[in-house]
C-alpha cells in the first residue's frame, strides 16, 4: 500500500513505525475507512503467541517431535533424540 507524505510526518511525530504499520494491516479489522488494531485483537494475538511459545518450548524439551505417516494417515510418534537406529536393526 502507498503511504503518503502526511502519513510519514504523522508516523514521525506519533512514534509509530512501519512495522507497527504492517501489524495493523495484517491484523487490524477494517471499519470503514479505517484499519484498527484495538487492544482485544492484541490480547488475544500475544496470547495466541505464549500459548504457541509452551508448545515449542515442550516440544524442545523432548529434543523435536517426529511423526510417520503412511499418506493422509499418521503411523506413529516419537522423541526425535528417542530414536536408536543399531535397537531399530535388531528387531
Amino acid at each position: 500500500m502507498h503511504m503518503t507524505h502526511h502519513i510519514t510526518t504523522r508516523m514521525n511525530q506519533r512514534g509509530i513505525r512501519k512495522d507497527l504499520i504492517d501489524l495493523t494491516l495484517d491484523l487490524g479489522d477494517i471499519d470503514g475507512d479505517k484499519i484498527v488494531l484495538s487492544s482485544k485483537i492484541i490480547d488475544k494475538e500475544m496470547s495466541d503467541l505464549q500459548r504457541r511459545l509452551k508448545m515449542l518450548s515442550d516440544a524442545r524439551k523432548k529434543g523435536g517431535i517426529v511423526l510417520v505417516a503412511d499418506g493422509d494417515h499418521l503411523i506413529t510418534a516419537y522423541h526425535k533424540n528417542s530414536f536408536n537406529a543399531k535397537l531399530a536393526k535388531n528387531s
